[in-house]
């Protein structure tokens, strides 16, 4: 995976292991927060059951068409309005791709990515922040 897409974790419990007593930027804060979420189907927790990413109810295989495309970046743009109050949403972009994966001795697969790409700025000091990248795999 290339180093300019931030990890999403297969599940929390993942997220749960022994976290590091460094601190880190309010960057990487944010960034781990919508990773949380990404990674999270809703109704998964107790706290809010509104809480968790729709892309986990559907079938990859069907998101190539724009009505879920767009109600997939919806709910990602209200997840940030509602929960990362730390930032300003300039832009949620989806994008979906396939490749085929050869594995030696095995028939190929193909691999769907959806790379959601978020441009913001700081609430606190209008600060534009990089593009944060996220992508999400499936396999076939």
């Amino acid at each position: 995976m290339p180093d300019d897409y931030y990890p999403v974790p297969p599940s929390f419990g993942s997220l749960m292991k022994r976290q590091s007593t460094e601190k880190i930027s309010v960057e990487e804060s944010i960034a781990q927060n919508i990773s949380l979420y990404l990674s999270s189907k809703p109704k998964e927790y107790h706290f809010d059951h509104t809480y968790g990413c729709i892309v986990h109810g559907y079938d990859f295989r069907q998101l190539r068409d724009t009505p879920s495309k767009d109600q997939i970046k919806r709910s990602i743009e209200e997840y940030l309005r509602k929960f990362e109050t730390r930032i300003t949403v300039q832009k949620v972009s989806i994008e979906i791709t396939d490749v085929e994966e050869k594995v030696d001795g095995a028939s190929p697969r193909i691999c769907r990515y959806i790379q959601i790409v978020i441009s913001s700025t700081l609430v606190q000091t209008q600060e534009k922040l990089r593009d944060m990248k996220f992508r999400l795999v499936r396999y076939s």
